[in-house]
């Protein structure tokens, strides 16, 4: 489930054309468009592509349209792609869809919501949830299909016309001879009133219901191409090769006089926005009279449009002829330099009194007010304007950190004060400033500066700083001030007095990069290397939130608590969200660990490196956004924003199960022969908005007595199950969202071997009585018979102790040897049942062992483990040409390659059949996957032939590194799903499971 995508969530005002200023059609369809502005420009939607690289089988988007079950369906000229928001599935030509030719030219649904799909060859099918249905084919390209009330379906022809199929299956052809104005017809729309149009080669063509055997052309609409026809409210639009046409109560005109020679080739109706695909000049949106234009230059993969889709999630589908295109409402807004920010290398942001923000980047100094972006020349006090904090005092004026230049007060429109070395400050480059009620505290690279009416005064590590870098300041309200240090954290007292915090117990914490005031808790929080540090402010206790609750990463840089009281921490490696909930239970012991999210470029930003080290890195706006300084711009998101994503509930649906590592296909009712204890089920929540956030649980009615919670990991793994009947059920949600109503579920059963049913064991029983009752009479014979002999057997055995009595010296020397011998029988014994009898390699028993023993080790010493399961190419092959036995020698060769690229401290063991395991101890899957490499290259490279002449050897591999689960099953789970995707994407390929 690997996509490379082309992710953009900002588009230059300058890389997109505003073809027309606002303005209100006075033409009859203006109802079509509403009187209010779009709720998102144009440019602010976050713009993501598919191709061929992603598993597209052809970058020619004919057409777009979403089923019943919620799969998104893509059609092109090399199949229909079947999308569940992480992965293709192809469908072409075959016995299952019925279809002569993997050519497919359109999709539309029909009045039940299945899927008619026609293509090449003059192929027609349905596809239903409950399956495909088709009909013979036509031998002429299809390029659109309608369904009337009656049931029929409209077919448009490339140069023989109109079809039109009949529910008892019989057909109609309309062509020239019929009225119809060409016999190329690119497009058919039955509308609310039984109308036919027919878009065609030359001109638009109606048939109406009290005369479907006449064929009447419209005289006002040219004789061109007609590519789109659309119906709305109470009119029609005809996108045709020059010019987009409305239809109303009988009369024709162009909808817009600038789109007179615009050549449209696809139509959507979005709430009320009309957006309009071209041949050639891209995208266009015409909202409240205001038409907007989208390129190649802007984002798109090719300015040609072939189809427009609106998904159940309003994002906006575009089929172009370079790639699948889509743009949608995202939780993150940037601004960057194509916007008109001075520089994209963002260090401090404010969010200032009068509502504007203020973004200082390494290239100067930005005001933003609404969407409008105004740069601040600083250039006569700084050179390179480069900006590295910022801070507003009680007047409105702002004070502004340098890089090279000292700090600057910007009052009334202009620069009016300047500080910096020359004047009194230890150094030019200020990372903090704080204005109080007599002056400013400026924190430098250097020291700490109080600059007054009375003079600069400096503050170093003589005077208690732990360290001379500071960061950042924050002044509480009982005049205490906290100074962040590249040393840790100092406060100085209201008389003066500097000590530093001790923050020995608290991981290594170092850098203290922010303070965010808690007034809730009466916490102070502070953003270091190591986590979040809640300072009690009351007792002045310190407890550390890191690695130890869950956190990701070590290094955050700013907090901000948003007006939900739920803080937002930027980092490095994207920003995270603390539920204020969930927060608070932690800091009291309630839980143990903290649920977060984590966003970044598929959400928005177009960087998630976000910047720290000044301050400050993050702010809140008046109208409740976060502002996020980062290194591509900066970045702001409305938490409000986040539960209306989380409304939308995406369906659910099982899409594989693999038993005993082989593909089996899904039905209900599916019945399992005896021995199937290794059943792994993959399924998908068929959400587009975040893909890789939905959420998912299962239940395995027979067996889980509850639901369990899977995260984001959309596969369920069961072993050994017992024989019997069982219901797997799905369900997903995005984060804090519903989940699915409908659940996916599929029953199966089990069957037991003839030794595990009650018939069996009945028999067993029985017979074991009757074995028990002889056993006894047989026992009481003995007896009898024994006490027969007692008396000769004493007399004979006075004699024999005497005997031996005499050898007893010897006999004690050969019972010594003999118990050595089997000491060491018993040890070879021992050895012999941790080993593959074949390779000689450690067997399942003992990887387990090591696995076990490994993880413990990786977890107590925080070493990182990495898990590589291995499986030979088509092996089956391998024994299917040639033989067994020949298949041993493979499986001995291949272990000796293997084992030739291990080290001492690794452990290679025989997994099962074709399938071998290694365990990497102290190396990441960064390091495995280049260890992984060679064994691939060597294994391919190997030369067979003295085995198996002409055979050709390649092996997949899946690649997982531990993650501290409690479970070490987990860590086989994930580099088993590894492997198996490894093998799904062409095999001879490592692929690394994702993080957990």
């Amino acid at each position: 489930m690997h996509w490379i995508k082309n992710w953009r969530n900002t588009v230059s005002c300058s890389k997109y054309l505003m073809l027309c200023s606002v303005f209100f059609l006075a033409s009859p369809g203006a109802g079509a468009v509403a009187s209010a502005e779009p709720a998102i420009k144009l440019n602010n939607y976050f713009q993501e592509s598919w191709t061929t690289r992603d598993g597209l089988p052809h970058n020619t988007i004919n057409s777009i349209s979403q089923s019943d079950d919620g799969y998104l369906w893509i059609a092109t000229w090399e199949g229909l792609a079947r999308f569940n928001g992480r992965s293709f599935t192809i469908k072409g030509r075959g016995k299952q869809t019925g279809l002569p030719d993997s050519g497919i030219r359109a999709i539309a649904r029909d009045n039940a919501g299945a899927l008619l799909v026609v293509g090449s060859r003059g192929g027609f099918a349905r596809r239903a949830t409950a399956g495909w249905q088709h009909w013979p084919a036509l031998n002429v390209l299809l390029n659109a299909v309608a369904e009337d009330s009656h049931g029929g379906y409209w077919l448009a022809s490339e140069g023989q016309g109109l079809f039109y199929q009949h529910t008892d299956g019989s057909r109609r052809q309309y062509t020239t001879t019929d009225g119809l104005p060409s016999n190329v017809v690119h497009s058919v729309l039955v509308d609310t009133a039984g109308r036919v149009w027919i878009g065609s080669g030359r001109g638009v063509a109606v048939i109406t219901p009290d005369l479907p055997d006449s064929i009447t052309t419209l005289t006002n609409v040219p004789p061109i191409p007609v590519f789109a026809l659309l119906q709305q409210r109470d009119s029609l639009l005809f996108g045709t090769e020059r010019g987009l046409y409305q239809w109303q109560a009988g009369n024709t005109s162009l909808l817009r006089p600038e789109l007179a020679q615009m050549p449209v080739s696809a139509l959507l109706q979005r709430n009320d926005e009309l957006w309009i695909g071209t041949t050639d000049r891209g995208l266009l949106r015409l909202t409240a009279g205001v038409l907007e234009q989208l390129t190649i230059d802007a984002g798109l993969p090719n300015n040609r449009i072939l189809s427009l889709y609106q998904d159940r999630e309003d994002s906006v589908w575009v089929g172009t002829n370079g790639g699948l295109f889509r743009l949608r409402e995202a939780p993150f807004v940037t601004y960057d330099t194509e916007r008109g920010l001075a520089g994209d290398y963002v260090r401090a942001v404010l969010a200032h009194s009068d509502g504007s923000i203020w973004v200082g980047s390494s290239q100067g100094l930005n005001r933003i007010n609404g969407q409008q972006i105004e740069q601040l020349d600083l250039s006569a006090y700084s050179r390179g304007q480069s900006v590295l904090s910022l801070s507003e005092a009680a007047d409105g004026s702002v004070w502004i950190g340098t890089y090279t230049d000292g700090a600057l007060l910007w009052r009334n429109g202009r620069v009016e004060r300047h500080l910096h070395r020359d004047n009194g400050l230890l150094t030019n480059e200020v990372r903090a400033v704080l204005p109080d009620a007599n002056g400013v505290w400026v924190g430098t690279a250097q020291g700490l500066n109080y600059v007054s009416a009375n003079g600069v005064t400096a503050y170093g590590t003589q005077h208690g700083l732990p360290a001379p870098f500071i960061m950042a300041l924050y002044q509480h309200t009982d005049g205490r001030l906290f100074i962040g240090t590249g040393g840790g954290v100092a406060i100085m007292q209201t008389d003066g007095s500097i000590s530093a915090l001790d923050f020995s117990a608290l991981d290594g914490a170092e850098y203290a990069f922010g303070f965010t005031p808690d007034p809730l808790l009466d916490l102070l929080w502070m953003t270091t290397d190591r986590g979040l540090v809640a300072y009690n402010l009351a007792d002045a206790g310190l407890s550390m939130l890191g690695r130890n609750v869950g956190l990701p990463f070590d290094k955050l840089f700013q907090a901000v608590a948003d007006n939900s009281h739920h803080l937002w921490i930027s980092s490095n490696r994207g920003i995270l969200r603390l539920q204020r909930d969930n927060l608070t239970a932690v800091l009291t012991g309630k839980q143990d660990s903290l649920a977060y999210e984590l966003f970044g470029e598929s959400d928005g930003m177009q960087s998630s490196q976000a910047n720290g080290g000044s301050m400050s890195a993050a702010a809140l706006a008046a109208d409740g956004a976060v502002w996020f300084a980062t290194s591509k711009g900066v970045s702001w998101v409305q938490p409000g924003i986040l539960q209306r994503f989380a409304s939308h509930v995406p369906p659910v649906v099982i899409e594989g199960l693999r038993v005993n590592g082989a593909e089996l296909s899904l039905q209900q009712d599916i019945v399992l022969a005896p021995g199937a204890n290794r059943l792994e089920f993959a399924f998908a929540g068929l959400g587009f908005v975040m893909p890789q956030r939905i959420q998912y649980r299962s239940q395995l009615i027979g067996f889980d007595d509850d639901w369990i919670d899977r995260g984001s990991q959309n596969v369920a793994e069961y072993t050994n199950l017992p024989p019997g009947d069982y219901q797997l059920k799905v369900a997903a949600a995005y984060p804090q969202g519903g989940w699915s109503e409908h659940h996916a579920n599929i029953r199966f059963t089990i069957l037991p071997y003839y030794w595990q049913q009650p018939l069996f064991w009945a028999l067993l029983t029985s017979c074991l009585v009757l074995l028990l009752v002889l056993a006894l009479r047989w026992r009481l014979l003995q007896l009898k018979y024994r006490q027969q002999q007692l008396q000769q057997q004493v007399a004979e055995k006075t004699v024999e102790l005497q005997r031996q009595a005499d050898y007893l010296t010897a006999a004690d020397l050969d019972r010594s040897k003999l118990l050595e011998q089997l000491k060491i029988q018993a040890q070879e014994f021992a050895l012999q049942a941790r080993l593959d009898a074949l390779t000689g390699l450690a067997n399942r028993r003992a990887f387990d062992e090591a696995l076990a023993r490994e993880c413990a080790r990786s977890r107590r010493a925080k070493l990182p483990l990495t898990l590589v399961l291995l499986d030979i190419d088509h092996f089956k092959h391998v024994n299917d040409t040639y033989n067994h036995s020949i298949g041993d020698e493979i499986l001995k060769l291949v272990a000796s390659l293997i084992s030739s690229h291990c080290r001492e401290d690794d452990t290679f063991a025989r997994w099962g059949g074709e399938e071998f395991a290694l365990l990497l101890p102290n190396t990441s899957a960064l390091v495995a996957r280049d260890i992984c490499e060679r064994i691939r290259q060597a294994i391919m490279l190997t030369d067979c032939s003295a085995v198996a002449p002409g055979l050709k050897l390649t092996i997949s591999m899946g690649i997982a590194e531990y993650a501290g689960e409690a479970q070490h099953e987990r860590l086989l789970s994930r580099s088993d799903s590894a492997l198996y995707q490894a093998k799904k994407h062409g095999r001879n390929r490592i692929d690394i499971a994702l993080p957990m």
